[in-house]
């Protein structure tokens, strides 16, 4: 387990915070939000994107029907960070995490006091849900059900999700490693006293090997135990995406907030038998269109209860995809790089907006936004005033959402690290790279990237991104004056605390 330190929390609790908000006018804020996660989509997987293998025709409803965004990013190119920007509208680098993921024997990322996404929409009566994977972990170090192990998965698992603003929590702890298991708001779903789950230490685990080669790192611990309660990976998919539709048939009288956190496309890559075989590229291919079906289904859940119109609901991922030979198909599209990677295949990801009764159907924008803009568009979407020194590096995209002005200052950089920990910072149409390569891990157990022991390439990269997308001209040596002013505005927002 990663050594835990408390930040100082805010000042102002979730009370405080709700009394803080300001009332909105109804008719010009949404009746309902959706918000879907897909897990490690690339910006080429869709065919709203380019994809020409196959065709995601219910996810490119969202774009025909709504808004497709051409520069929208994840604010770090791995799980954990995206998920607490998103949450909390704060890079993660400035946790105690890093820039690296949390794992089953973490405690809660999300500091004590820290104001949330879903605490906002709760205080604007919202019906706050989440459903699919959570990944920041649960518990704190002085908590109850507290072990040397992390989080008691056979006692009451607290704090999580609904200690940070959810109504509703139907979920697993993340993807890929263990507990392979479902929770529902504190307990984890079919657990017998009879098969308790136990953790073990993995330092001389003899899966080791084999389970480098399937996920790409190495195991911490695995499990034993939890007959009854273990999901099987091939109907995991199908059966967040029913408890997701069940959850908006549930809330259809109330206005709600679904935060639907989707494990495809992360491997494992077991696509249920239905799909297999439907894509023609492998099932890596057949995994994206469980997806767009997944999707499918909540927008044809919404059709049917009438509620098309006044619902908003976006789509995105947290991260690029992970490269693979895909007979022609490119998962990042035109983008170098892939997940872990600070170039653009790591982190430009697909975002697509839909409320039919204020986005123009099948426009477009061009405008700089990541993930962590969430919260503070949400704040400006209804009409609300966040508490001090919450969501500090948010930015508001609503007049870029809505095709309007914008009230506030519109996000002009944005800082990239790698899951390396080396930084970088994007300003306009410029990105700096103050690290050899992409600065991640490849995926099947293989080394580092070549550049790190190559002394002749330099040490940092600059690309003009309007010319060179994919980013194959270091421009780093030509333009020193550009290099400085770049590094001394990084500096700033890394030491600030705040990225406005």
């Amino acid at each position: 387990m990663r050594p835990f330190s408390q930040e100082t929390p805010f000042a102002i609790c979730v009370a405080i915070a709700a009394l803080a908000v300001s009332p909105s006018p109804a008719a010009e804020t949404p009746r309902n939000i959706v918000l879907i996660l897909a897990d490690d989509l690339g910006y080429g997987d869709l065919s709203a994107y380019g994809a020409m293998q196959y065709e995601t025709p219910n996810i490119d409803r969202l774009a025909k029907e709504g808004r497709l965004f051409t520069d929208a990013h994840s604010p770090h190119p791995v799980c954990t960070p995206t998920r607490y920007g998103l949450m909390t509208g704060r890079y993660s680098w400035r946790t105690w995490a890093g820039t690296a993921n949390v794992w089953s024997d973490d405690p809660l990322l999300i500091e004590e006091g820290r104001y949330t996404l879903p605490m906002l929409l709760k205080a604007s009566g919202y019906k706050t849900g989440i459903v699919g994977k959570w990944h920041l972990g649960y518990g704190r170090p002085d908590g109850e059900n507290w072990t040397e192990a992390g989080i008691d998965y056979n006692g009451k698992i607290a704090p999580g999700p609904l200690e940070v603003g959810f109504d509703y929590y139907f979920g697993i702890p993340h993807v890929g490693q263990q507990p392979h298991v479902l929770i529902e708001n504190h307990r984890v779903v079919g657990l017998r006293k009879e098969s308790p789950l136990r953790l073990h230490r993995d330092d001389r685990w003899l899966g080791r090997r084999s389970y480098l080669d399937r996920f790409g790192f190495p195991p911490r611990h695995h499990f034993t135990g939890g007959v009854g309660a273990l999901y099987d990976h091939r109907e995991l998919a199908l059966q967040l995406t029913e408890k997701a539709v069940s959850w908006i048939r549930d809330k259809a009288g109330e206005r709600f907030f679904l935060y639907f956190a989707h494990r495809n496309t992360h491997g494992p890559i077991i696509p249920n038998e239905r799909f297999r075989g439907k894509s023609g590229i492998g099932v890596y291919g057949d995994f994206v269109l469980e997806l767009d079906w997944s999707v499918g289904r909540i927008l044809d859940t919404v059709d049917e209860l009438n509620l098309t119109e006044d619902t908003l609901v976006l789509f995105s991922s947290d991260n690029g995809a992970v490269v693979r030979n895909l007979s022609g198909h490119r998962v990042n599209g035109p983008l170098r790089g892939q997940k872990t990677e600070a170039y653009e295949g790591g982190q430009r990801i697909p975002l697509l907006a839909r409320w039919p009764a204020k986005i123009e159907a099948g426009s477009r924008s061009d405008a700089l936004v990541a993930l962590t803009d969430t919260l503070a568009t949400f704040a400006e979407l209804l009409g609300k005033t966040l508490p001090e020194g919450a969501a500090p590096d948010s930015f508001s995209f609503l007049g870029s959402l809505l095709g309007r002005e914008s009230t506030g200052p519109a996000r002009t950089s944005l800082v990239h690290n790698s899951y390396r920990g080396g930084f970088g910072i994007r300003e306009g149409d410029w990105k700096l790279l103050m690290f050899q390569g992409g600065g991640g891990r490849p995926v099947g157990g293989g080394g580092w990237n070549p550049f790190d022991s190559d002394r002749t390439i330099p040490y940092g990269q600059l690309y003009n991104l309007e010319e060179d997308l994919g980013e194959q001209r270091n421009l780093y040596t030509n333009e020193p004056a550009r290099v400085a002013k770049m590094m001394r505005l990084l500096k700033r927002i890394r030491v600030s605390g705040s990225g406005k």
